[in-house]
């Protein structure tokens, strides 16, 4: 895939080290293994018996670093996913509790892990940032997704055309598929994400 001049390559595939099925997103623009990378891993039920058969949802994993993703190449990886019927019994809570944001970090549990999401304004933009508590290391790993600001001199806080959106990845990071879904639905349900540029952005009032 092609956007805005930079080339990005998408795959599947069995990875036998891992007995999983991966889904694959790596930048092929700059020198090799330098480019931003995310690879999403759903375990094999069965590995020494038949055909690969998926692991329910909440076992599936997230990699993911290297640097930026615009968010019309992250919604492609996405789609593939979603439409190749790898993700069961994925419970996914869209109800304005669980998908909103207040102004104060927002902490949430995934099993024994803590992760926490913040958002801001910086240089013009919405913030929104994922990371993990509580790991026990130094390693500054985590993820945020920036939406400029379509009129940043005047006026309430207005979302640009998601093809201006970026997903940054700091860092090596793996994290339960479940936080990065609710991540990305919070984002959505906050009103921030405008698919395209026919779509009217609607403004949002921000403290």
């Amino acid at each position: 895939m092609e956007y805005e001049g930079k080339l990005y390559q998408f795959s599947s595939g069995y990875n036998l080290p891992d007995d999983a099925w991966t889904y694959d997103l790596c930048g092929l623009s700059g020198a090799p293994g330098t480019g931003p990378y995310m690879v999403i891993v759903i375990p094999d039920a069965t590995p020494d018996d038949g055909p690969f058969t998926p692991r329910p949802a909440q076992y599936v994993t997230v990699h993911a670093g290297g640097g930026v993703v615009p968010w019309p190449v992250l919604a492609a990886l996405i789609g593939q996913v979603e439409s190749s019927g790898d993700l069961v019994d994925e419970v996914r809570d869209l109800s304005a509790e669980a998908t909103a944001l207040p102004l104060t970090l927002n902490t949430w549990t995934c099993g024994s892990r803590r992760f926490e999401v913040n958002h801001y304004h910086h240089d013009d933009s919405w913030c929104y940032e994922l990371y993990e508590i509580d790991t026990g290391t130094t390693e500054n790993n985590y993820i945020d997704v920036r939406i400029p600001d379509a009129s940043p001199e005047s006026g309430p806080f207005i979302p640009m055309a998601s093809s201006h959106v970026t997903l940054t990845m700091h860092g090596q990071w793996e994290f339960p598929w479940p936080v990065f879904r609710r991540f990305l639905d919070a984002i959505r349900a906050a009103g921030d994400i405008v698919d395209s540029v026919g779509d009217k952005p609607a403004s949002v009032n921000r403290p």
